[in-house]
């Protein structure tokens, strides 16, 4: 018997029922060792059935036709199916992210594989639904892996990064160049598995196209030069699909403050002037100061500036927030100090490392710094790194989010003299929340108070 014939004899319900003993199998191993798949696997074992035969039926109709309209209906099918795949695994469904996840397969495999088949292949291959619905399966099936990686991924990214994102918005960066790591790693984990693929394929294992070939009788060097044109569509398509769903997703579903383009605001305040913002904890000063600088709903800013006797007004001054809670990016202090030098804004200066040394030197800390890793950094040595990230890009406005609260009273010191040195340079503004009513006395020039009715001097 050949091999085609093996391929080709009757497989008819009792090969199928003697089959459904591995699945059999596989729920007593999950009941046995309470892994608690025993549902998973029969309802994916009682899908594959039904939807295989279904298919089977189907294909008998459809790749015997020859319409290039009715090919088109297909992958129109195909498509809807592939996106409601593609949600299925997201926690969060919704008619939009169904769109994101179809709208990103159609601006993928549509136009690379349609021009595929238009230079590689002779037009016939529009028509024939035999080659046409399987090539387009192939491409179909892998840009739903990719996509679907991503899409789970980033559900999750954007709840744990967004400090991520504020950090390096605040900074200066674009909101593309603010989330662009996030993005860079999400796109990386959703190719990895094709490029896993495309790393052992021929030596651990025959992909389904060139094996599907050779059972046809094709010629193995054929066989295999045929594969490498699909291996290569399936990454491409894979990767621009991957990138039409997250750059969808920059727009529809992460923060309205992150790619709204609101100038950013400031107190009223003479130059050199440091300005003490106090109040309760919860009162919302950290989310006024966010709001102000573009990293948080601007309603904030309008409620308060509404009932306030404070006086805000729209700026062009650079602006820098820095959180309480400093955050880097895995690597050494100093990459991450060099880290915002990549920012658009910053594209015609250069990292200094003399003028960060002195930084270092200013806060009390020594040279090796550089050298530590920045994720293992206490929270007090996060703080000063963190200021200093911001204060060798020489912004003109600081607003520091309790920045001491970390300290020492040595540290603080340092902190506060330089800080008073610093606000006396040219046309500088300085603003900073604090809790500590001693701090309050000694280092500001004019504290103002928040309270449920809006700003107040005190």
């Amino acid at each position: 018997m050949s091999v085609s014939s093996l391929y080709a004899q009757d497989f008819g319900n009792l090969q199928i029922a003697m089959a459904s003993v591995l699945i059999l199998i596989a729920i007593g191993i999950s009941n046995f060792l309470r892994f608690d798949l025993e549902k998973d696997f029969f309802i994916a074992s009682i899908r594959t059935t039904v939807q295989l035969i279904a298919v089977g039926y189907i294909l008998r109709w459809i790749l015997k036709g020859e319409s290039a309209l009715l090919n088109a209906l297909v992958l129109l099918f195909m498509t809807l199916v592939a996106a409601q795949a593609v949600t299925s695994r997201l926690k969060q469904k919704s008619f939009k992210i169904y769109g994101v996840a179809f709208l990103s397969l159609l601006g993928s495999v549509w136009p690379l594989g349609y021009l595929s088949l238009e230079v590689f292949f002779h037009s016939s291959a529009l028509i024939q639904a035999a080659f046409f619905v399987p090539f387009m399966g192939v491409l179909m099936g892998n840009a739903l892996s990719g996509i679907s990686l991503a899409l789970v991924n980033l559900e999750r990214v954007r709840a744990e990064n967004i400090l991520e994102i504020e950090t390096f918005k605040a900074l200066g960066a674009t909101h593309f160049e603010a989330a662009h790591r996030i993005y860079r790693d999400l796109l990386r984990g959703s190719l990895t598995p094709t490029l896993n693929g495309m790393t052992i394929v021929g030596l651990v294992s025959l992909p389904g196209v060139m094996a599907g070939q050779l059972i046809g009788g094709v010629d193995p060097l054929t066989a295999a030069r045929f594969q490498i044109l699909v291996m290569f569509l399936i990454l491409v398509t894979a990767m621009i699909g991957t990138l039409i769903a997250l750059t969808l997703n920059h727009f529809y579903f992460m923060p309205s403050w992150l790619t709204q383009h609101a100038p950013t605001w400031s107190f009223a305040q003479k130059p050199g002037e440091k300005l003490i913002l106090s109040g309760p904890s919860g009162s919302g000063k950290s989310r006024l100061l966010k709001s102000m600088t573009g990293l948080d709903d601007i309603h904030i800013r309008e409620n308060i500036k509404a009932k306030s006797q404070i006086e805000m007004h729209p700026t062009e001054e650079s602006i820098h927030y820095i959180h309480q809670k400093a955050h880097f990016v895995p690597g050494t202090v100093e990459e991450n100090l060099q880290w915002p030098f990549q920012f658009k804004a910053y594209k015609e200066r250069t990292y200094d490392s003399t003028k960060v040394k002195n930084l270092l030197n200013s806060f009390g800390l020594n040279e090796d710094y550089l050298k530590k890793s920045a994720t293992t950094l206490s929270g007090g040595e996060g703080q000063l790194v963190h200021l200093i990230r911001s204060l060798q890009l020489e912004p003109q406005t600081l607003f520091l989010d309790e920045p001491t609260s970390s300290l020492d009273s040595q540290r603080t010191g340092f902190i506060e003299n330089y800080l008073n040195q610093w606000v006396l340079q040219g046309t500088r503004h300085l603003v900073v929340i604090t809790h500590s009513q001693e701090q309050l006395k000694r280092f500001g020039s004019k504290a103002v108070y928040l309270k449920p009715e809006g700003l107040t001097y005190e």
